[in-house]
């Protein structure tokens, strides 16, 4: 059974948000850690946001290679290539092919983590910016050090930029005790009803995260398709940031 944190009984009665003011007039920036997150934690919004004509950048930091760290049929340049397919797939569904992926390449678990490597981010990124309205990421009290390094990442670029907000969705937040002193002051509920179809089949899209489709690692990290599902069906969590 999983439980769920005080997090998600607090936000289940948030003000609801609607997606012009989520994305702002322009494009949208999306930073996720991983592979996967950009489906979990906001792909119906991202797909609300597509369906008003706003352009999505997805930028995945690092290469999620990790997962299946002891696969010998998977060593690690297999998964990494996986994993950038199916984000590709994934943003695809979202966006109905208008999306753009950015893969920034990072080993999993070395997250960019100083001024100088979010210097080097914003040189990768910097012919998206002069359109970018919004960015969302994961949220810093989600209790993963890569989440927190990327909303760091947000915060310092969103600091550098006049007119763009960033937003914050929890994802391990959810079901791990938060990071303490994280809080989620003016936490927003999209409703992703709409969506809730075209989420679903992205998040199935990372196969080799939610199915044993790599089945020699006893290691493996293979999420739950209840949590998959809560992700799917759930009101969709953005912070302010």
């Amino acid at each position: 059974m999983i439980v769920f944190t005080s997090l998600v009984r607090q936000t289940r009665d948030a003000p609801v948000v609607g997606i012009s003011e989520l994305a702002g007039s322009g494009d949208v920036l999306v930073l996720a850690p991983h592979p996967d997150e950009e489906s979990l934690a906001m792909g119906g919004a991202i797909a609300a946001a597509s369906a008003i004509g706003r352009r999505i950048h997805v930028a995945v930091v690092t290469d999620g290679a990790r997962s299946h760290p002891n696969s010998e049929c998977h060593p690690p340049a297999r998964p990494r290539a996986l994993r950038r397919r199916e984000v590709w797939q994934a943003v695809a569904i979202l966006t109905e092919g208008s999306g753009v992926v950015h893969w920034l390449g990072y080993p999993d678990m070395a997250a960019p983590d100083d001024e100088a490597c979010f210097a080097e981010v914003e040189t990768a990124l910097a012919p998206v910016f002069p359109d970018v309205t919004a960015i969302w990421t994961t949220w810093n009290g989600d209790p993963h050090p890569g989440h927190q390094r990327v909303w760091r990442l947000a915060q310092w670029l969103t600091r550098r930029r006049c007119g763009v907000r960033m937003f914050a969705c929890p994802v391990w937040g959810r079901v791990q005790r938060p990071v303490a002193g994280c809080g989620w002051q003016g936490a927003r509920r999209f409703r992703s009803l709409e969506h809730r179809g075209t989420k679903s089949r992205a998040v199935f899209a990372h196969a080799s995260q939610i199915t044993d489709l790599i089945r020699d690692d006893p290691e493996v990290f293979r999420m739950p398709r209840a949590l998959a599902r809560h992700f799917i069906v759930s009101d969709e969590i953005f912070i302010p940031s």
